[in-house]
């Protein structure tokens, strides 16, 4: 009897041990809503933003799989997956990522969409001014670019002077003391429009955007080669997670807390 239990728990223990495994994922330590939520090193424990929600869900429907949140610095998060310190990172499709980021792919290599995790729509963002003279073609503009962030690729217009910042909030911080002009904020998901960026009651979006992307859970080529399936599973679900039903939550809970245009002091001083 007592060889019996010693084996029936050596069973357990080993198919325990074969379901098992460890996602590490990372993410901006600083706020950009409503994707990621808080700031610094913790995760918040309620409402931590939608793409970190949709994770938490694959999470809890893959079995065995324990994921890992890392918060750094998005250059940081770069950085760390080229070396395979981190296994995973959301971030849109560029080529030159492809060095060493894996994304879903079809059976004939192209890039899958299916798989993503959102479509995301990116426009230029300013005052009034600034945006009808947009539309006028007339002026000349300094346009605030968080490093790191793929969509200034996209921004070639030769009237534009583009200044580095830290994060995307700080680029909005300069936009509302009117040291720049511009930034770029997100302004469709899945094909609608929304104003997903600070000072959205006083700040206002050019369309049609400039930088069209999709979102995608990219992982580390060591954690991809050791984990082919379980990438692929991984992939699945979050295809099928409510991203733009849960993304639109959070943007009418902020909605309620943003002052309006009418008082603009007061939207400032919210942030």
């Amino acid at each position: 009897m007592l060889v019996r239990w010693i084996i029936y728990c050596y069973l357990l223990l080993h198919m325990q041990a074969l379901f098992a495994q460890t996602l590490t994922f990372c993410y901006e330590d600083k706020e950009l809503a409503p994707s990621y939520m808080g700031k610094g090193l913790e995760v918040p424990p309620i409402n931590p933003g939608a793409s970190i929600e949709a994770l938490q869900a694959v999470e809890e429907n893959i079995r065995g799989l324990t994921i890992i949140f890392v918060r750094q610095p998005w250059q940081r998060c770069l950085h760390d997956i080229k070396r395979n310190k981190v296994d995973a990172v959301i971030a849109s499709y560029v080529e030159s990522r492809q060095e060493f980021m894996i994304f879903p792919s079809s059976e004939s290599g192209q890039l899958d969409i299916t798989l993503a995790l959102n479509k995301l729509g990116r426009c230029l963002v300013g005052s009034k001014e600034f945006v009808s003279q947009l539309d006028a073609n007339e002026g000349t503009f300094n346009i605030a670019i968080p490093r790191g962030y793929s969509s200034a690729d996209r921004i070639a217009d030769p009237r534009f002077t583009k200044v580095d910042t830290l994060s995307q909030k700080d680029a909005f911080d300069l936009v509302s003391k009117e040291v720049v002009d511009g930034t770029f904020g997100l302004c469709m998901i899945n094909g609608e429009q929304v104003s997903a960026y600070p000072y959205a009651g006083v700040l206002h979006a050019k369309y049609p955007p400039f930088d069209m992307s999709y979102g995608f859970l990219a992982f580390s080529k060591n954690f991809y080669e050791n984990n082919k399936e379980l990438a692929k599973q991984v992939w699945g679900e979050l295809a099928s997670f409510p991203f733009a039903e849960v993304y639109m939550r959070y943007l009418e809970e902020n909605d309620k807390k943003v002052p309006q245009e009418s008082d603009p002091q007061s939207a400032a001083s919210s942030q």
